[in-house]
């Protein structure tokens, strides 16, 4: 026999339904809003960033970490620095890292950030809340950015310094950038130089161009400059040294997380890192600009021991970035 269900059954049955359909439907387009301000939006409110933290998500005061200087007035330092380029010395020759350590080096500001955005904990274009999720959001690291930019414009390092108390170590080529780059008070060591494409310090040909700055002393970035719409050629000369020798000059052997982001030179540099020497946790690294190309750049940093995790691109072709992780990495 069959049961018959009055018709008001039936309409209170199609409303529940319908209400659990769209609530079903409205939770996930909240993620999706969510996800999106983590990637892609960056003046999405801090609530978006806010939300899903497991851990405090606001700035912290912390005292950066120093080193011994000593700086002679008198002492040329310059005249020291090029007999060291012409004799092409090792990344680790005690000479250049005291050189680097007491000339070059900047210390971290001890006096309080001035940002055109303070109130803004996030400045990356979705690097960092990656990278801070699979770190554990652990306190107290390390990072290196080159290619620094003005310390805060696309910054993938200020959210560790201003919320995760790391200290870190920002490189800058181009002279006019890093001058407004001091201004912002970063706590983390810096220095104007670039990052040297070869295992030992030279002095390159420099074009400067904000942030399009690059080496331009090979046919490779002379045509990529060429090629670069509004970007006129404008160069200087400067010091380049291997990433090695600033971090031993730091005394700092573990980074975790590295930025990389130097308009084409980038695997350049990646081939000069004595990766059995250094525990670098994370890397973002630029991948567009270079000539070797992104699946090239992904083999040679995936035969060093990482494993590819993110591309992270942006719509107008401003961010093209490829995040790795060292394999088997435990927090």
């Amino acid at each position: 026999m069959r049961v018959k269900f009055p018709q008001t059954a039936y309409i209170l049955g199609a409303f529940v339904v319908c209400v659990l359909v769209y609530f079903f439907f409205s939770q996930k387009t909240h993620e999706t809003n969510v996800l999106s301000a983590h990637f892609f939006d960056q003046s999405a409110p801090q609530g978006y960033f806010l939300a899903e933290r497991k851990s405090v998500v606001q700035q912290q005061n912390f005292v950066p970490m120093v080193i011994p200087l000593k700086r002679n007035s008198s002492f040329d330092y310059k005249a020291a620095m090029k007999e060291l380029n012409d004799a092409r010395v090792p990344m680790d020759d005690p000479r250049l890292i005291q050189i680097i350590r007491d000339y070059y080096l900047d210390p971290p500001s001890q006096e309080p950030y001035t940002l055109e955005n303070p109130g803004r904990l996030e400045y990356s274009n979705g690097q960092t809340p990656f990278v801070d999720s699979r770190l554990n959001y652990i306190e107290g690291g390390f990072y290196v950015e080159a290619g620094a930019l003005n310390g805060e414009k696309g910054s993938n390092t200020l959210f560790f310094e201003k919320v995760r108390k790391w200290n870190g170590l920002l490189v800058e080529a181009d002279p006019d950038n890093y001058a407004v780059l001091k201004t912002k008070h970063r706590k983390a060591f810096t220095i104007n130089a670039c990052l040297s494409t070869k295992k030992y310090p030279n002095m390159v040909t420099f074009n400067k161009g904000f942030n399009r700055g690059r080496i331009y002393d090979n046919k490779e970035a002379i045509d990529w400059v060429n090629r670069e719409k509004n970007l006129p050629v404008n160069t200087i000369q400067a010091q380049c040294f291997p990433l090695y020798s600033i971090l031993l000059a730091l005394g700092q052997t573990t980074v975790d997380f590295f930025s990389l982001d130097i308009e084409g030179d980038e695997m350049h540099v990646l081939e000069t890192i004595p990766f059995d020497k250094l525990n670098i946790k994370m890397m973002t690294v630029e991948f567009v600009h270079g000539a070797n190309g992104e699946e090239t750049l992904r083999s040679v940093v995936e035969s060093k021991g990482y494993e590819s995790l993110l591309k992270v691109q942006r719509w107008d072709g401003g961010v093209n970035d490829i995040i790795f992780r060292k394999k088997g990495l435990i927090h």
